[in-house]
């Protein structure tokens, strides 16, 4: 398992009240998947892509990810973790406007300690998502579709164990989406890449090879294709 949610439950305290986000839910990942947790608004799949993320702790449960118990770990070795060993692609996209292509994706090596042979990395990385002729751009003169392959090229540069990707066609027409989509399908195809969506968008659902369905904080179903 490239990581799994034993029993995770997150209770969020609300003033005087508390919202259960997850409910004891078990789910594992296995290297290489392609998978979506989907379900409306509120029924936890954010939380546990957080989790997985190690971008929050369990209230009750454990969490494992890349063989490591996220609970023994200290908070440096937690963000050394998610630099190292998990990519991020977000919906709005999170580029920083004042940089170029190439400069936002060599962020990405700088913040996981990389020193050697950075722009080489980062010009393969941009060009395996189609970027070529475009690596000294910045977001403002990017389409939305192009800052989306930005963002991919970030997540993949520092070679990941896993990619996790927060609603990534939210803010694309659906034309990009498909194209994204299509993308990032080639490269777990091609490459091995591990990717684990957060989704309620049926287009993602139909190209994920296994969609975990959730629904109050719990797994309510589960869905695999070939």
């Amino acid at each position: 398992m490239i990581c799994q949610l034993i029993g995770a439950t997150k209770v969020y305290p609300m003033g005087d009240l508390t919202v259960v986000a997850l409910r004891g839910i078990d789910v594992g990942v296995e290297s290489g998947e392609f998978t979506a947790f989907a379900g409306p608004s509120g029924s936890g799949k954010s939380t546990a892509l957080n989790l997985i993320g190690c971008l929050d702790r369990p209230t009750e449960g454990r969490v494992m990810v890349d063989g490591r118990d996220v609970a023994t770990l200290t908070d440096g070795a937690l963000g050394e973790l998610r630099a190292k060993r998990i990519g991020f692609i977000f919906q709005s996209f999170n580029l920083i406007p004042v940089l170029t292509a190439a400069e936002n994706v060599d962020l990405a090596l700088r913040l996981a300690g990389v020193t050697e042979n950075r722009a080489a990395r980062v010009e393969k990385s941009l060009v395996d998502v189609g970027l070529k002729d475009l690596l000294h751009r910045r977001p403002a003169q990017l389409s939305g579709g192009q800052q989306q392959r930005v963002a991919i090229a970030r997540a993949l540069v520092k070679n990941p164990a896993i990619i996790i990707a927060d609603e990534p066609t939210a803010n694309l027409d659906s034309s990009n989406g498909e194209a994204i989509l299509d993308l990032m399908r080639e490269m777990n195809e091609r490459d091995g890449v591990t990717f684990l969506f957060s989704t309620h968008d049926p287009m993602v659902m139909g190209r994920a090879r296994r969609v975990v369905r959730l629904k109050d904080g719990a797994i309510v179903g589960e869905e695999r294709r070939a």
